[in-house]
């Protein structure tokens, strides 16, 4: 067996507790089908033959497996009319994705905010919010993550936690009690069988930026010292449901850029080389005075600079952030 069919039998027996504990209580003929297929593809991952298309018998595409352990056939077996309703339903998951974007600039309160999106296909695993205050004096929000995988279920989950956040963010709330909160709720969704990165930040008006890592990429810090990362992370959420999270905070002067970013824009490589967290510093330097929309224009150019025609491996989404009184 391989290291890759040992995750996926992990992910999908943890599935199948969960589908299972669930048929047990509610014996809908919808949860019973997909506990069947789940056992389908357990057993075929114990033959072996696991992703094999079952029409031509080739090895089927990593990413949709990916995407969904539990497909069968691959997409050049499908029928015209299976191609045409998976594209449609394609279509569809990327408009609904795209109308939860927020704003692509906010300024509030001595704050400006714009941020980059792109997917590597139709639909994203990233996810990125800002919420605006209610009211005047309580504190801007941020919220950037990337949930593991590709595709549409990643895209699924990506929109979990937006829902999730939206519902759960307050003023009053401490940042490490909030990713607390939503870890807990993540893990009983997908029992486990995924997680995601992430990281939330707090604007205040006297221009302290609280901020609670949960697994993701440091967040880059551009000042008069330079530019460096910013530490402190816990685990990823959804990997344990009691995990504990904690925050910290840092002040902004005026001029100062925090530069948030998925793990898109630093491991994107060309060949065995990584464009890195180095590369990434670098380019904030030299790009820390411009506009906002022009400094994270800069960031993609240098990584498609790095990449040379090489085509990107992951979706990539750049938050910055500068103080501006």
């Amino acid at each position: 067996m391989s290291p890759v069919e040992e995750v996926v039998r992990e992910r999908l027996q943890a599935r199948r507790e969960y589908l299972a504990d669930a048929v047990a209580t509610r014996r809908e003929d919808e949860l019973v089908g997909l506990l069947r297929r789940v056992d389908d593809a357990l057993a075929h991952i114990e033959i072996g033959d696991w992703g094999l298309c079952q029409a031509c018998h080739e090895a089927m595409n990593p990413e949709r497996l990916a995407t969904d352990p539990l497909i069968t056939v691959c997409f050049e077996c499908l029928s015209e009319d299976e191609r045409r309703s998976l594209e449609r339903d394609l279509e569809s998951a990327a408009r609904v994705q795209r109308a939860l974007l927020p704003p692509r600039q906010l300024a509030h309160d001595g704050w400006e905010v714009a941020w980059l999106w792109e997917p590597r296909g139709a639909v994203s695993g990233d996810h990125v919010d800002l919420l605006a205050p209610r009211s005047a004096g309580e504190p801007c929000h941020l919220v950037l993550g990337d949930v593991v995988g590709k595709g549409v279920a990643a895209s699924f989950l990506q929109s979990h936690l937006h829902a999730l956040f939206r519902a759960l963010i307050t003023p009053e709330l401490p940042l490490g009690e909030l990713l607390l909160r939503a870890n807990r709720l993540f893990a009983e969704a997908t029992a486990g069988a995924s997680y995601a990165t992430l990281i939330a930040a707090r604007l205040r008006p006297d221009g302290i930026v609280e901020l609670a890592n949960a697994g993701h990429p440091r967040p880059l810090l551009a000042d008069r010292r330079g530019v460096r990362p910013v530490e402190g992370s816990g685990l990823p959420l959804g990997l344990f449901a009691d995990s504990a999270y904690g925050s910290h905070e840092i002040e902004l002067a005026p001029g100062n850029v925090l530069l948030l970013y998925t793990d898109g824009w630093t491991e994107a490589a060309q060949g065995e080389e990584e464009f890195g967290i180095g590369r990434a510093a670098a380019t904030l330097r030299q790009a820390a005075n411009l506009p906002l929309p022009e400094l994270l224009a800069a960031c993609r150019q240098e990584v498609d600079r790095f990449l040379d025609g090489t085509r990107r491996g992951d979706d990539l989404t750049l938050l910055a952030v500068r103080r501006t009184a």
